[in-house]
């Protein structure tokens, strides 16, 4: 499997580490609770353009029934989008959540039944030791679709205001589906160590790209003149 790996945190904790491959294979190999923090944006199964992935709603089932279960096995906290809220039903039926997290969005040009979506509902299985955090963020959706390469990009402030509330200082978080890096950007910001894995090649180097610049400024910033 190939590896890229970026530079030392400054601090001196472990690298930043991403990997192309399999999240499913991938995950099956990693130890219980190895992770404090699962973040992730999952494919909607809604029929968006990924790269590699056919996103359509069967394909998403089978993936949510072969994800969650080694998901909730290897991180004491899984965070992630519930992708269309009907689908709530389904994981209640199949795999029930501890709670829901609310990412108000705000005023937005998405349609939904009523009219228009300004929140979106998000799952959360298991949580981290002493850690309280607030079952609510607010930020707007600042990216639009095609940023980075990516049909479905998330705001940097969203992984950031989780990734603050859900761990602590030396804590470690894991995207399965890394996509065009948010997660990864977010947590090097915070610095938090970070494992990151997707099937496309094209997205974990722009996930690289991206992390590595954080890395630079962060190391440059650091330095006493």
């Amino acid at each position: 499997m190939k590896e890229y790996v970026c530079g030392n945190f400054y601090s001196g904790v472990e690298h930043t580490k991403l990997y192309i491959g399999d999240c499913i294979e991938f995950m099956k190999k990693m130890p219980d609770k190895s992770v404090n923090l699962l973040l992730t944006d999952p494919p909607y199964g809604v029929n968006l353009k990924y790269a590699t992935l056919e996103d359509t709603p069967d394909n998403w089932f089978k993936l949510m029934k072969d994800f969650i279960p080694e998901a909730k096995r290897i991180a004491n906290c899984v965070i992630f989008p519930s992708c269309q809220i009907k689908r709530l039903k389904w994981f209640y039926e199949n795999y029930p959540p501890d709670w829901l997290i609310c990412w108000y969005k705000g005023a937005t040009s998405c349609a939904s039944f009523v009219g228009f979506n300004d929140w979106e509902p998000m799952i959360v299985y298991g949580k981290n030791k002493k850690v309280w955090m607030h079952d609510y963020i607010k930020t707007p959706n600042t990216e639009k679709m095609g940023n980075y390469g990516h049909p479905c990009p998330k705001p940097i402030e969203w992984a950031k205001q989780i990734i603050e509330k859900a761990t602590k200082d030396d804590m470690t978080v894991f995207d399965p589906f890394l996509g065009s890096g948010t997660v990864g950007v977010a947590a090097r910001m915070l610095g938090r160590k970070f494992i990151g894995i997707d099937i496309c090649e094209k997205y974990v180097e722009t996930s690289f790209n991206r992390i590595r610049g954080i890395n630079e400024k962060t190391n440059k910033d650091s330095i006493k003149v």
